[in-house]
Formats: C-alpha cells, sequence, structure tokens
C-alpha cells in the first residue's frame, strides 16, 4: 500500500497511505472563486454538516483544498476514500489515522491512544472518538472526501453516529458525486446541514474567462458564452477544452461541438461517468440525447420502456447527470456535454437508430402541436413532404423566435426545385439569408418570388411578402411601403401578429406620420416585452431608433440603438444585418454630443456595409470625427468622397441633409469657400428649399462679413411653409443668430437668441452645435452659467463637454448608466430589469459590458470604480 500510517494491535495491523490523509496542492493555475468559498465557509461554521454533492469534474475537491489552505490546516483532517474503504472497521481506521496527527489534537489527548476497534467492536470504539473530540479545547473540521465510494450501511453508520452524538466540537464536510446514504432529510428539517450542489459549483461566464486566460487561451466573450453553454459551466469539460483550445488554431471550429471533436473528454465521460451507470440507463441516456429535453411521457415514447419517467428521476437524485425543471420537475435534461457526447456515439455506433428516434421525435412534437421541435428533428430524417409541411406551419414563427439557422437547415433538407416553385419557401429563404447578412442574395430571392407570384394570394401569403420587402429595406436602411389589402399574420401566432404590428410601425414612419409611427412601435416594445419576443424587440429597438433619428430625438435614438445591440448580444444575433443601422445611429448620436472617439467607434464595424445608406451614415460619422479632432483637409476629404461614393442613390432626405449641413460647416471652418459652395449646391438638389438650405445661405453670408444677408436668411429657416428636416438646424439657427446679435452689439438679443438655442438642444441632447459656435457665442455661454432658469443643467452640461470636464461620460453608455445607479442599490439583478423594463439576461449583458469597461469583475468593485470616475 505504499507508505501509510497505521496502527499495531497483536496480529492486527491497519495502515492507512499516507496520500489519503493530505488534501490536495491548489494548483498554480487556479481560479479562485472567493465568493463560493465564503459561501462554504460560512455554511461550515453554522452547520453541522455541510455537503458538496456533484458529479466528477465539478470542482469539489479543489474548492475544499483552496479553504483548507486559505483558512487553515492545523484544525483539519483529510481522509479520502477509495472502494476500499467501504467497511466500517477500515473506515473508522482511516478518520482516526487523519484526526490523530491534527495539531489541534492536544499530545495528551486520548485520540492519540486510540486504535481502531478489534473483533468488530466498532460502537465502543466510536463512543470513545465521541468523547474524545468533545473534550478538545478547539474545533475540529473532519473532511470527508469521495464518501460516494462508501455505500455499505454499517461504514456509512459511522458518519451518522458522529453527528448524531453531536460533538460539540466537530464539523463533517462531506464530497460526493451523489447523495450519500445518510438522512440528509432529518438534518435538513433539523437546521444541521449546508449543501452545495452542482447548481452553485458552475463556473460563471467571467470565471470561465479567467480559466481560459490563466491556461493562455485569448476567446472572445462570445466564444466564452459558447463554451460555457456547451460545458454548462462544468469545471472538468472547461479545463479539458482548455487543454485541446491550446492545440488548436481555429476556435470557432472545436466549439461548434466540442464533446463529439474532443478525444479528452470523450475517455472522461467513457471512463469516469458512464461506466458507474447501470447499461440500462446508459442506452437510455443515449436513445434520448436526441432530444434537448424530455417528459416521462416522450422519454417512454422514444425508448419503449414505460418506467423511462422513473428511471430519470432516480438518475437525477442519485448523480446529477439528469437535471429535473419545471414547475412539477417533469422535465428533465440531461448534462449539456454529456448529450452531445451521447448523441455523437449514438450517430457513430447506431445512425439508423437515431434516424428511428428522429423520426419518432418529430411525430411527437407534431401531435403535441410544438411544430419548431418536430422541425428541429425532421431535418435529420430526410422525409421532404413532412419537412415543407412543418416550414410552411411553423417557419414565421421560427423566424420571429431568432432562428434562422434552423429555417436554412429545413430548406436544405428540401431539393432546390421543390423550393423554387414555392413562393412561401422562397420568401423564407430570403428572410433567413438577410439574417445572415446576406443583403444581395435575399434581394434577388424577393425577385423569384414575383416572378412566380399566384394570382390569387391568400392574405398569409401577401403578409408575408410586406414583412419580407419591409425587413430588406430596413436592414439596407430605408422603409419601405406597399399598398395593398389589410393583412392576416403569417402563422397566425403572436410572434406573427406582433410582427404585423412592427411593420405597421416602419411604414408609418416611412410616409411621414412620425408620430402615429412611434405611437405604433410604443405599443409593440410593450407586446414584445409582455410575450418574451426579444428578437422582434430588437429589430423594434433599431426601427423605433430610425424614428426618433428622423423626429430629431437624438438621446433616444442613441438610448434605442444601444438596447437593440445589447439585446443582440444577449441572443446570439450580433450578425443581424439591422444592427448595422443600430451602429450608425450611435455614430450620429455621439457626434452631435462631441463625443468623438465614441461615434468612431460605433462606426468602425459598418464602414464596408453592404447598404449604401450605412456605409453613408459610417461615411458622414467618420469625415466629420477627423475634421473635429483637427484633421481638416483630411475630413472635408472623407466628407467629399462619401458624397461622391453616393452617386445618384437614394438616401432619406434627412440624412442628405445632416451631410450636406456637415460639409458645407467643415468647407467654411477650413476657409475653402469652394467646397461650401459644392456641398450647398448638392444639398439643394437632394433637399429643396428646406431650412436647412437657407442655414447655408445664413452661414455664408456670415462668412463674409454680410451680417444683414445672413439675418435675412436665417429668418426664412423658421418662416411659415418652410420645412426643418433636422432640429439640429434649429439650434445651430438660434446660435447664429446669437452670433450676429453680439457681432451688432446687441447682447441681451444675443442672451436671448442662445437661451433659446439650449432649449432646442436640450429637449433632444444636441451638444456639437455649441461646440463650434462663434467664439463670442461660447464665451457667453460660459459667462451666463446660472442664468439659465429651466435649461441651466444642459447648459452646465454643454460647458463640461465643451471643457473637457465630462469626458468621462462617455465611458458607459446610457442604458449602461442606468443599470449601474440601480447596482448601487440592494436591488437583485430581476427588479433591476423589471425597472428597466427589459429581460433579467438584458441586464446582465450591461453589467458583464459595465464590469470590463471599467476593469472589474464584481457589483461592489463597480460602484466604487464609478464614483472615482465620476459615474456614480
Amino acid at each position: 500500500m505504499g507508505e501509510g500510517r497505521g496502527f499495531g494491535h497483536g496480529e492486527q495491523r491497519w495502515c492507512v497511505p499516507h496520500a489519503k490523509l493530505v488534501p490536495p496542492r491548489v494548483p498554480a493555475r487556479f481560479v479562485e472563486r472567493e465568493e463560493l468559498r465564503e459561501e462554504l465557509a460560512h455554511g461550515v461554521a453554522a452547520r453541522d454538516v455541510t455537503l458538496l454533492c456533484a458529479p466528477a469534474g465539478y470542482g469539489k475537491t479543489l474548492l475544499l483544498a483552496d479553504w483548507i489552505e486559505r483558512t487553515g490546516k492545523a484544525d483539519k483532517a483529510w481522509v479520502f476514500l477509495d472502494g476500499e474503504d467501504d467497511s466500517p472497521e477500515r473506515l473508522l481506521a482511516a478518520i482516526l489515522c487523519a484526526i490523530r496527527d491534527c495539531e489541534v489534537v492536544p499530545v495528551d489527548s486520548s485520540l492519540r491512544g486510540l486504535a481502531p476497534p478489534r473483533d468488530g467492536d466498532v460502537a465502543s470504539r466510536l463512543a470513545d472518538l465521541v468523547d474524545g473530540i468533545d473534550a478538545l479545547p478547539h474545533r475540529l473540521h473532519l473532511v470527508v472526501d469521495d464518501i460516494h465510494e462508501v455505500i455499505a450501511g454499517p461504514a456509512l453508520h459511522v458518519l451518522d453516529t458522529l453527528v448524531r452524538h453531536k460533538p460539540r466540537n466537530l464539523r463533517l464536510v462531506l464530497a460526493s458525486r451523489a447523495d450519500p446514504a445518510l438522512p440528509l432529510a432529518r438534518w435538513r428539517v433539523e437546521g444541521r446541514l449546508s449543501e452545495l450542489r452542482a447548481e452553485r459549483l458552475r463556473f460563471s461566464l467571467e470565471e470561465a474567462a479567467e480559466l481560459m486566460r490563466k491556461a493562455g487561451i485569448d476567446l472572445r466573450e462570445d466564444q466564452v458564452c459558447r463554451l460555457v453553454d456547451q460545458t454548462d459551466g462544468w469545471a472538468a469539460g472547461l479545463r479539458l477544452a482548455a487543454r485541446s483550445l491550446s492545440e488548436t488554431d481555429d476556435a470557432d471550429s472545436f466549439l461548434t461541438d466540442c464533446a463529439s471533436n474532443d478525444r479528452a473528454i470523450a475517455d472522461f465521460f467513457a471512463g469516469e461517468v458512464l461506466v458507474r451507470l447501470a447499461p440500462d440507463n446508459r442506452r437510455l441516456l443515449r436513445m434520448l440525447s436526441v432530444c434537448e429535453d424530455v417528459t416521462p411521457r416522450l422519454a417512454s415514447w422514444l425508448s419503449g420502456q414505460d418506467d423511462a419517467g422513473r428511471v430519470l428521476a432516480g438518475l437525477e437524485r442519485e448523480s446529477s447527470l439528469v437535471a429535473a425543471f419545471g414547475e412539477d420537475r417533469q422535465c428533465f435534461r440531461i448534462h449539456p456535454l454529456l448529450r452531445a457526447y451521447l448523441r455523437a456515439d449514438l450517430s457513430r455506433h447506431e445512425p439508423g437508430l437515431a434516424d428511428v428516434l428522429h423520426r419518432r421525435a418529430a411525430s411527437w412534437y407534431t401531435a403535441e402541436g410544438m411544430p419548431m421541435r418536430a422541425l428541429q428533428h425532421a431535418e435529420h430524417t430526410g422525409d421532404e413532404q413532412t419537412v415543407v409541411a412543418l416550414l410552411h406551419d411553423a417557419a414565421a414563427e421560427i423566424l420571429v423566435r431568432g432562428e434562422p439557422e434552423l429555417v436554412r437547415r429545413g430548406l436544405a433538407a428540401v431539393a432546390g426545385r421543390v423550393i423554387a416553385e414555392d413562393p412561401r419557401l422562397l420568401l423564407f429563404s430570403a428572410l433567413a439569408h438577410l439574417e445572415s447578412g446576406e443583403l444581395a442574395v435575399a434581394e434577388s430571392t424577393i425577385a423569384r418570388v414575383e416572378a412566380i407570384w399566384p394570382g390569387e394570394p391568400d392574405g398569409e401569403l401577401v403578409a408575408l411578402r410586406q414583412l419580407t420587402i419591409s425587413a430588406h429595406a430596413l436592414a439596407c436602411g430605408r422603409a419601405a411601403v406597399r399598398a395593398g389589402r389589410p393583412m392576416t399574420a403569417p402563422g397566425r401566432t403572436v410572434g406573427c401578429e406582433t410582427w404585423l404590428r412592427l411593420d405597421r410601425g416602419i411604414r408609418l414612419g416611412a410616409l411621414g406620420e412620425i408620430e402615429a409611427a412611434r405611437g405604433q412601435l410604443l405599443a409593440t416594445e410593450q407586446v414584445c416585452r409582455e410575450n418574451g419576443l426579444e428578437y422582434l424587440l430588437m429589430h423594434c429597438r433599431v426601427a423605433q431608433a430610425w424614428t426618433a433619428a428622423l423626429a430629431g430625438d437624438c438621446a433616444g435614438m442613441e438610448t434605442a440603438s444601444e438596447e437593440a445591440l445589447t439585446i443582440a448580444r444577449g441572443g446570439g444575433w450580433e450578425r443581424s444585418p439591422w444592427l448595422a443601422c443600430a451602429e450608425g445611429l450611435i455614430g450620429l448620436a455621439r457626434l452631435v454630443r462631441l463625443d468623438t472617439a465614441g461615434a468612431v467607434a460605433a462606426v468602425e464595424a459598418i464602414a464596408g456595409a453592404e447598404p449604401p445608406a450605412i456605409r453613408f451614415i459610417a461615411g458622414i460619422v467618420g469625415g466629420i470625427a477627423r475634421f473635429d479632432k483637427g484633421d481638416l483637409i483630411e475630413g472635408i476629404r472623407l466628407l467629399q468622397a462619401n458624397r461622391r461614393e453616393l452617386s445618384d442613390r437614394t438616401v432619406p432626405v434627412e440624412l442628405a441633409a445632416v451631410a450636406a449641413l456637415a460639409e458645407h460647416e467643415c468647407g467654411l471652418r477650413a476657409h475653402h469657400p469652394g467646397v461650401a459652395r459644392e456641398a450647398a449646391e448638392w444639398g439643394r438638389a437632394r433637399i429643396g428649399r428646406s431650412a436647412e438650405w437657407h442655414l447655408m445661405e445664413a452661414r455664408t453670408a456670415f462668412a463674409r462679413g454680410d451680417l444683414v444677408g445672413s439675418a435675412a436668411a436665417l429668418r426664412q429657416t423658421c418662416a411659415r411653409g418652410t420645412r426643418t428636416l433636422v432640429p439640429m438646424t434649429q439650434v445651430e439657427s438660434r446660435l447664429l443668430e446669437a452670433a450676429i446679435a453680439l457681432r451688432g452689439g446687441r447682447r441681451t438679443q444675443a442672451r436671448a437668441a442662445l437661451a433659446a438655442a439650449l432649449s432646442l438642444g436640450s429637449a433632444v441632447g444636441i451638444v456639437r452645435p455649441f461646440g463650434h459656435a462663434d467664439a463670442g457665442v461660447r464665451r457667453l455661454l460660459l459667462d451666463q452659467i446660472g442664468g439659465f432658469g429651466a435649461v441651466d443643467a444642459f447648459a452646465r452640461r454643454v460647458r463640461d463637454v465643451l471643457t473637457g470636464s465630462g469626458a468621462n461620460g462617455g465611458v458607459l453608455t446610457g442604458r449602461e448608466r442606468a443599470v449601474l445607479a440601480r447596482l448601487t442599490l440592494p436591488l437583485p439583478l430581476d427588479e433591476v430589469a423589471s425597472e428597466l423594463r427589459v429581460s433579467v439576461n438584458t441586464v446582465k449583458t450591461h453589467v458583464r459590458a459595465i464590469y470590463a469597461k471599467l476593469g472589474v469583475n464584481n457589483r461592489r468593485a463597480a460602484v466604487v470604480a464609478a464614483r472615482e470616475r465620476g459615474l456614480g
């Protein structure tokens, strides 16, 4: 047995290997889990027994080892069990060996002279052990690892006796892969048991990311999320994956299905997990692996075992390899990584059975009225007729739930000629391509629909075409309107009805009915939130951002765009083409509040976007930002190139007005009147004699020193019948009016015009015009701080931005600052989500972003860092 410690009594000798009595060392790359360690320490201090129960590889032993290292070894006795300890004599011998050499046991303690029982006299030796522990001057912690190795009742009776006799100085800490046959229920009722189970031992995203960093692996946040989803936070799975990731250059390919591809994980399951299950149970789990989760009825349907539900309930109690969930805990889910391994094993060794099981599952879900689940299984069967029927019935709902890849997989299971002759399938294909950012393919597919359009289409098909055209238009940065009869939602579900509501809001905005559009979209947003339609909510927030832009509400535009991006990150929809529009609008919003760096960062990813309107927005932001940073010539060059690249393509007139005003302003400020004149002529052709055109006239006259001509042109900006395309125009007009008044020595009039500009700017969050106003107007603003009444707070904000003292405000987005403000209060995240009218997942995404930006890893540190930076 190797080097050990033992007792000698006549002919009987007990020897316990030294390795079984020493806790393992914490490895160099160990991820410290401070909160979990503190929870363990608190439980041990408060209860007689603490149980750590989770399957193999959840980090139970290392957590205990870390706790011992941090709290000291003097009062800890460690026993590691194996199959040889499944007798009361051997178990008691191991416990006595561990305790008698513990530092808190005095040299004269009776415990040091205790020998194991002779002739089966366990009871008397247990009584001596209890008395000896009770007499100790200090508390003793007995840690027993791998207690699942002990299954014999007499051996477990040793531990039960220790607890039942309640020696005042003993704390028992047990680690096990399954609930030991001990009176846990009684201990719970008596308040004597503290528990840490698999759910609590799972690694969080932050802990998984740290584990990867310590292993020298650089993963993106989305890759870490995928890894945690696949492993369900299982520590051993993460470490095995880290080992394989260190040997591959393509993390994404590995993460596609690491359980199927990683031999180390497969060996772990085969050698440590499944080998401990009965053969019938292993086969049941392998058959059920084709489903993400099962009810007892579905499990019996798939396996042919009437008692499948009872077996799953037993596995859930005994091993935690199966988790029960739902209100009545009658749904079961196999651990994700184990399920992936089992599924791959089934496909390799019994592919014919896998097909049969998928057919059974498809028929089950169809009969239960769950076509989305049915389609997931039907695509594996090769039954084209079933797949087409399911696509007709469910594809629209699948799309509005944000799973276009499932539709694409379903379409891939259907012959191309069938799709080419079916307008519904073509429209579903267009929408799926659209979600992948393939706008040109989507557009050509829509054209193919027109070529086979039926003479008398039903209302659902008409609605589907309208929705597809609108979705494509929004992704391209424009809104489409198609006249037609009242439409019925395709699919007749809440999701499809809400999609139709969203489309109505978009079309109202395209018709210029901005307030009606905002009302419709607000109602749609509410329905999305009430029904958990996160994917549609993302689209709704992009549409709201666009209508806010049309209304000149820069603050609303930025907030809606930020939430759309946050929802996309939380749902894994970062590739959605609609987000390019949100990124561009965020860039514009940041630009008008003089956050130049933030504006550039927002549009960097969309500079090469496919839709011309989106590229045009990125070009405007990039050119103005370069100009504002002091590179005047390059800024003008970028603006001119951007305008010329647009050529004769159409963009919303409001966007053209922004571009013309920006290039005209830059030309005048850089003393290049030719540039300003070219921009004004281009603008007039695009926007007509709007307020923006008259403002450019007034600016040009002011630059020549013609104050009379400038004032005359300026009056036209607010004349009856003159259309104002962007609210920034009126802010700039009032600032120019203030400059004219100052040049004429009319300070009171200048102050009134400045106050009017502040009032207009405050309403929609516009700051940039103040930063580029005439120098005299800027001095006037600083001189009059404190005297602007209701808009004085906004005036101070403008002052802070102009003087640079508000630089920290750009660290966090508006929504992140709202979340941060609530982190300072003792509110759980679900209450924060309720207050902000967003989902808990969205709040968690914001919290992760806050931590990353502030360089912290917990709530308290975030609050402290924010206060130090003036954000709290």
